[in-house]
């Protein structure tokens, strides 16, 4: 069994859903888990104490070690991180779960500040806990890091400021993979598919969200990010989607394309197909200091 034992873990919006359902996890398997949580609702507006004390009371009956935080990850990174030290005096894994979701169509009023909303939450506080927690994991030896992106990187409509965030997460977890290598610091993301908050007040058919909360419970999620968390993990910078205990990997490809130094836009018109053709597609890699490496390659 990976266990956890003498592990600190930090999980951020670790009082409802996904990240309840990490914390949870991660505790019962021997990990002592700052629960981070704001309090506030799927839009990011409000706050409570609640949730976050909830789920730490919930690990301390189960004979778990815990403790509770809630300041905004997106306002005071620093913080949360110090929470997490100064109740454990040190950090091994992160697990970037909080965020939020407002629908707003790029042509509809406020949509602008819903993207630089979530992105502040959804990308900044990603960002800005991982920088914080950064030499503490550097001085664990076995840093982890868990980012949530999204299965909808791939374009979702009407939800253009979700996605942008997600999809900024994807690249940013790929970015530290390579920045982690020398640290011994791993970080990788799930893209999730699951019933939450979220997903309930989601514009999507009432069938689907039944079938999310039947098939695709949080904690199928879960059994991901305690892989990704645990130091026997294989494998850095990738992004697995995970829903209902399917799993797969998610990756930027590139194909062999068209050629032509003389080429016209009626040149390209001709050979389009071939330029978009995705039969001859590959993954990519990252493109460290000496050039394209494999994701396999840095572990």
């Amino acid at each position: 069994m990976l266990r956890f034992d003498g592990k600190v873990a930090l999980v951020t919006g670790g009082g409802r859903g996904l990240g309840r359902s990490h914390a949870l996890l991660l505790a019962a398997r021997g990990a002592a888990v700052l629960v981070n949580d704001l309090g506030g609702d799927p839009t990011g507006s409000g706050s409570s104490p609640s949730p976050a004390d909830e789920v730490v009371a919930e690990i301390t009956a189960a004979g778990g070690t815990a403790a509770a935080n809630h300041d905004d990850v997106a306002a005071d990174a620093e913080a949360v991180v110090r929470a997490a030290i100064d109740a454990f005096g040190k950090l091994d894994i992160v697990v970037n779960n909080a965020g939020i979701n407002v629908p707003a169509p790029i042509g509809s009023a406020g949509a602008v500040h819903q993207i630089r909303r979530q992105m502040e939450v959804n990308f900044f506080g990603t960002a800005a806990i991982a920088a914080a927690a950064w030499p503490h994991l550097a001085a664990s030896g076995s840093g982890r890091i868990v980012n949530t992106s999204s299965p909808t990187i791939v374009g979702w409509e009407g939800q253009t400021p979700y996605v942008t965030s997600k999809a900024a997460v994807f690249g940013f977890t790929r970015c530290l993979a390579l920045e982690g290598k020398e640290a011994g610091i791993r970080v990788n993301a799930i893209a999730p598919t699951a019933y939450t908050r979220l997903a309930e007040e989601a514009d999507i058919p009432d069938s689907l969200k039944e079938t999310l909360k039947e098939k695709m419970t949080p904690s199928m999620a879960s059994q991901l990010v305690a892989y990704f968390a645990h130091e026997d993990c294989a494998v850095t910078g990738e992004t697995i989607l995970t829903q209902g205990g399917h799993m797969q990997r998610i990756a930027l490809t590139m194909n062999e394309g068209y050629t032509n130094p003389d080429t016209t836009p009626e040149d390209i018109a001709e050979h389009l197909a071939a330029i978009v053709d995705d039969a001859t597609s590959k993954p990519l890699g990252i493109v460290g200091s000496e050039g394209e490496v494999s994701l396999l390659d840095i572990v």
